[in-house]
């Protein structure tokens, strides 16, 4: 384990409860860990040595099913390198991977559909494989994860390593627009999929303070809030 990834860890696991991604974002700060991505869902930081990435999320669903993707898919080379995952408090989420760069847009688009294509996995065992876990993983997803999207094919999706080699990241998602729509419409719904203590910091995701207004978001906290009977 690297010597940055290690002495993270060390941090969080000294905690009684788990941090709050709010802890843990100062703290990477603190050390020298730089921002470098900003998605719907999560915040990444580049470690000091610029070998690695902290993914910090204050609320992801969907992430239990990417850390089972990457470490069901550990050494194939179409997946990232994953070093570590802990859960944070309240839903929050932390992985520490790979340090993976973007690649253009229209090369992107190439991969997802290689992904899909049966002649590119009967030329390429590699990407075969990574494409059946893929599915598979995504499959089970579908069978758990309330709001459960698609595959997810935005080029942003696909990143590439030290080596130029291509990664496929973050495909699993829970449908955000219907969820927070949900929770102005149909918070009850809400309340029964997803438990408690694991949405505490569900209006916490970069994309709220981006998409949602101030109203909007004090009526949906007020919506959920009233539904858990608070």
């Amino acid at each position: 384990m690297d010597d940055e990834t290690r002495r993270l860890l060390t941090w969080v696991d000294a905690h009684d409860a788990p941090p709050r991604h709010d802890e843990v974002e100062p703290w990477l700060l603190a050390q020298d860990w730089t921002p470098c991505g900003e998605g719907d869902w999560a915040r990444a930081y580049r470690s000091p040595a610029g070998r690695l990435a902290a993914r910090v999320s204050p609320f992801d669903p969907a992430c239990a099913f990417t850390v089972a993707l990457y470490r069901e898919g550990a050494g194939n080379r179409y997946l990232p390198r994953l070093d570590a995952h802990r859960n944070l408090d309240g839903g929050g989420q932390l992985m520490v991977m790979e340090l993976l760069d973007a690649v253009p847009a229209d090369d992107a688009q190439q991969w997802h559909r290689r992904l899909h294509d049966p002649a590119a996995h009967r030329a390429d065992p590699g990407l075969a494989a990574a494409a059946a876990l893929i599915d598979g993983v995504h499959r089970r997803a579908e069978a758990e994860l309330p709001w459960c999207g698609p595959l997810d094919d935005n080029p942003g999706n696909v990143m590439r390593d030290a080596a130029g080699r291509a990664k496929f990241v973050d495909l699993f998602y829970v449908q955000g627009l219907v969820l927070y729509d949900k929770a102005l419409t149909a918070p009850a719904e809400v309340v029964a999929a997803l438990p408690a203590e694991l949405r505490r910091h569900m209006f916490e995701i970069p994309a709220i303070g981006r998409e949602a207004s101030p109203d909007e978001l004090v009526r949906m906290r007020a919506a959920i809030a009233a539904a858990d009977g608070h």
